[in-house]
């Protein structure tokens, strides 16, 4: 039988079974740079990944997590959801811009702007009493909008 190898490709214990030894606390006591680390991610991960997601994802991997959890179903305290119809509607979410037909997130394009164009936007959206983003996104509409042949 072989090791079970890391996400690395080395001998040793899988992520799963390095995670499943850990406590909740242990993983509360590590930095965020360390809990991305131990979860594999990769560099271009970690900068673009909330570090709470990490953090997430391993304390969910503990056994301890899964312990909680079993008390919690079999006290009635937590309930099973297995109907992904269910699980959809539990999920929920924002709803799509625009009301877009589909499911899942809107389509998203990151831009980066002049300070002059930020200061502008953000002036724009605090006299309307909008968000920063409703007011960028009308803009990227009005101009497509123009140019759009």
């Amino acid at each position: 039988m072989t090791k079970p190898r890391s996400r690395a490709g080395e001998p040793g214990p899988s992520l799963a079974d390095r995670l499943a030894d850990l406590s909740i606390a242990e993983i509360d006591a590590m930095s965020d740079q360390q809990v991305a680390e131990l979860m594999g991610a990769t560099a271009e991960e970690i900068a673009t990944e909330p570090a709470w997601t990490w953090r997430a994802a391993a304390k969910a991997a503990t056994s301890e997590y899964a312990e909680k959890l079993s008390a919690e179903v079999e006290s009635g305290r937590a309930k099973v959801i297995s109907d992904p119809a269910a699980v959809h509607r539990r999920l929920g979410g924002r709803p799509r811009v625009g009301g877009e037909p589909g499911e899942g997130p809107s389509a998203q394009v990151r831009v980066r702007v002049t300070s002059g164009t930020r200061t502008a936007l953000e002036a724009i959206a605090v006299a309307q009493g909008r968000r920063l983003a409703d007011v960028s996104r009308d803009a990227l509409d009005e101009y497509v909008a123009r140019h759009a042949s």
